[in-house]
């Protein structure tokens, strides 16, 4: 019912949807450094975050030992801000609903050499991922390197995909190649492949719906991004939801938390 009425009803449903739905909040955690998570202990407070680099301070929300958080520098999409003060609201109501918390990881195009990857990886497998499901997304040049290297569940979520499957289309990544190397899982619309930072829109709503569609299909899961350009977030929070039902009515009726994580 609160996904029929659009963001709005989303923002007033929250506490039941995430008891009832099981909807997960996701923190995505670009590379940084030599680290994509890190584990933390429980505090009251928030804390810095020392992976801010020169993008300035960054504070986390504590979680329960032996969960993740993430640090990145900004990516864009707008509502970081947003789930970052979500998460730390209702972190109580996630632990116990019965949709696991979700903690993602997104290492865009990094890191240059492949020699950073077992680090990497390492770094990932040495964690507690049994109260919480993790993806990662490497660069699509290093996707098959990463695919079977996780031993604690984690998943690796190429950055995209097309609509299309295998065939004269180039540049671009098939969910049946993903499938064959053991993947389920894919990310579509982060905000950069929507146009943000200059770079030309590979994606907009209508083509996301339809790879949104071509992945559920194909029996695969996907992470979902959402997010609204900072022009429009400097219009106020009626601006902001009104984006966000723009990027989303063409996939509402194809939303179920099995299968859809909205980043």
């Amino acid at each position: 019912q609160a996904f029929s009425r659009g963001p709005a009803g989303i923002l007033t449903s929250l506490p039941n949807m995430v008891k009832a739905l099981g909807v997960a909040l996701v923190a995505a955690a670009s590379f940084h450094g030599a680290a994509a998570f890190e584990i933390v202990s429980i505090t009251p407070n928030l804390r810095r975050s020392a992976a801010a680099g020169a993008s300035g301070d960054r504070f986390m929300p504590q979680q329960e030992p032996g969960l993740f958080a993430g640090s990145s520098a900004p990516t864009g999409l707008g509502l970081a801000g947003a789930v970052a003060a979500a998460a730390a609201v209702l972190g109580a109501t996630l632990r116990r609903a019965s949709r696991r918390p979700v903690v993602g990881g997104n290492w865009k195009c990094n890191p240059e050499s492949m020699k950073a990857l077992d680090g990497l990886v390492a770094n990932i497998n040495a964690c507690d991922t049994s109260k919480c499901d993790v993806y990662v997304c490497p660069s699509p040049l290093h996707v098959a390197y990463c695919a079977a290297k996780f031993t604690n569940g984690a998943k690796v979520t190429p950055q995209n995909c097309n609509f299309k499957g295998c065939g004269a289309f180039t540049g671009e990544m098939a969910v049946e190649q993903m499938k064959d190397m053991g993947i389920s899982q894919v990310l579509i619309g982060h905000s950069e492949r929507r146009g943000e930072f200059g770079i030309l829109p590979m994606d907009d709503n209508t083509t996301l719906a339809t790879k949104l569609k071509y992945i559920l299909d194909a029996g695969m899961t996907c992470v979902f991004c959402i997010g609204e350009p900072k022009e429009i977030r400097e219009k106020g929070l009626d601006a902001v939801l009104a984006e966000m039902d723009a990027q989303m009515t063409q996939i509402y009726s194809l939303l179920d938390p099995e299968k859809v994580i909205i980043a």
